[in-house]
């Protein structure tokens, strides 16, 4: 069953009680605790906003409200940034269905306001996004057309025949991965897509994919050409890579993202010095890897899901569930060790990812567990925050969200409990504002809970 609905910019947002011109007036949202995203915090503290921008954030005793402005009081609440999901997979899931044939404008759409359902502002996707469409989706909401989070797609670079896992490749009419088999293949395709205007671009380096003849890795002088031709252009480059050794070879020719962190290994010394002399970022995506751990909740069993999608995708999912062994074995208990282990050492260069839309994670939902994975694995609540706020903006230049301060975008999340007490709170969600207005929670979760 698909769930997909296009909304015009004004059916997916509410405007407050009053009657606003978000061009003009000034709201000055008051007395709440403001998590900055960049590890500081403003108690009983106000964030005013025009025009979808914000214009200063400080205590609320010391701020000066111009004349005619529209004030709320949030005592006793929290207010975070919006999060920023560095990767997802959007298009393809439709809760029980999976494919291409759901890659269409309508339901690409639909996933952007999931994302921002959940309080997630803005979403990357990599590798699997169809050009035309997205492009199309990408520019109706540049004109204000369409809400939702804010969506930047990375098109993907592979090797011939490999790249993304097989159950993208399986599908006749995946267009995700642009082949490149020698290094002035590599350097002319970075260039034809920054020609098109694509700032951030993900190679697969590992070998996965063996039904379709390939289980050839990248060569480090194919990704080595992909690097130094988007130093030339302002591209970030994000690496698909798993192991400890595929890492390091690629931090040494200038690779600074990652998705997934090494899982083969405990990582070492000489790797760590690596990373914080080159500031790498990396995704670890810990919930697409431990749905298999004895104490993972499934989706369709947590009410933070379930009370916005029909009873039907509900009972398809159970149907399909398989759960994973109460008691897990010592090898399963060693894995999860190392990567908390790893987890750790690597906790100030995390940032935020979920693989949703790619291994049955959901759009939105998946970016909360993985908030707590990493809390479970051994960062406090503030460092969690920061990987999937400032940092994760940080990591691709996205200058304009990720923290709340004067000039950015007033994208933000309005929490009824601190998630410094407990991660698990950024699911007591108020309400979430992206680009100075409140997305209509209660008009989608109906809309969503309707559709059958």
């Amino acid at each position: 069953m698909i769930l997909c609905l296009l909304f015009s910019a004004g059916q997916a947002i509410a405007q407050p009680a009053e009657v606003l011109d978000p061009g003009s007036v000034v709201q000055s949202f008051n007395n709440a605790r403001i998590i900055i995203g960049d590890g500081t915090v403003v108690e009983r503290g106000s964030i005013l906003i025009r025009a979808g921008i914000i214009l200063a954030v400080g205590p609320a005793s010391s701020m000066n409200l111009p004349a005619g402005a529209v004030s709320y009081d949030l005592d006793g609440q929290t207010v975070i940034p919006a999060l920023v999901n560095t990767h997802a997979h959007l298009g393809w899931e439709a809760y029980g269905d999976w494919g291409s044939q759901f890659f269409t404008e309508e339901n690409l759409t639909d996933h952007l306001y999931r994302h921002a359902y959940y309080g997630v502002g803005t979403i990357i996707s990599t590798g699997s996004d169809k050009e035309d469409i997205a492009s199309r989706v990408k520019l109706e909401q540049q004109k204000g057309n369409i809400g939702g989070a804010r969506y930047h797609l990375s098109p993907g670079m592979g090797s011939p025949g490999g790249g993304p896992n097989p159950r993208f490749t399986d599908d006749p009419n995946y267009w995700g991965v642009n082949p490149v088999g020698d290094p002035e293949q590599a350097a002319r395709t970075v260039r034809d897509l920054a020609t098109k205007g694509y700032g951030i671009v993900k190679i697969w380096v590992d070998s996965r994919d063996q039904r379709r003849g390939s289980e050839v890795k990248l060569a480090p002088e194919i990704y080595s050409a992909v690097l130094n031709t988007a130093s030339n252009y302002d591209m970030r480059i994000i690496a698909h890579a798993t192991t400890l050794s595929d890492h390091k070879s690629l931090v040494d020719v200038g690779a600074r993202r990652f998705i997934h962190m090494p899982y083969d290994t405990e990582v070492d010394d000489e790797y760590l010095a690596m990373v914080r002399a080159n500031n790498v970022f990396i995704v670890p995506t810990l919930g697409m890897i431990t749905k298999r751990e004895s104490y993972y909740i499934p989706a369709f069993q947590d009410s933070f899901f379930y009370g916005q999608v029909p009873v039907s995708v509900l009972e398809n999912l159970n149907k399909n569930y398989d759960p994973p062994p109460v008691n897990q074995d010592a090898a399963a208990v060693q894995r999860s060790t190392m990567l908390a282990s790893n987890l750790l050492k690597l906790k100030d260069h995390i940032i935020l990812g979920t693989d949703a839309g790619a291994v049955g994670d959901f759009f939105g939902y998946s970016d909360h567990v993985e908030l707590a994975l990493f809390v479970r694995m051994g960062m406090t609540p503030m460092e969690a925050v920061v990987a999937a706020t400032s940092r994760a903006a940080q990591a691709f230049g996205l200058t304009d969200v990720g923290s709340l301060q004067a000039g950015k975008a007033a994208d933000f999340v309005i929490l009824d409990a601190n998630p410094l007490n407990d991660i698990n709170n950024t699911r007591q969600i108020s309400a979430v504002y992206l680009r100075g207005q409140a997305v209509d929670r209660e008009g989608l979760k109906t809309r969503w809970v309707l559709e059958d």
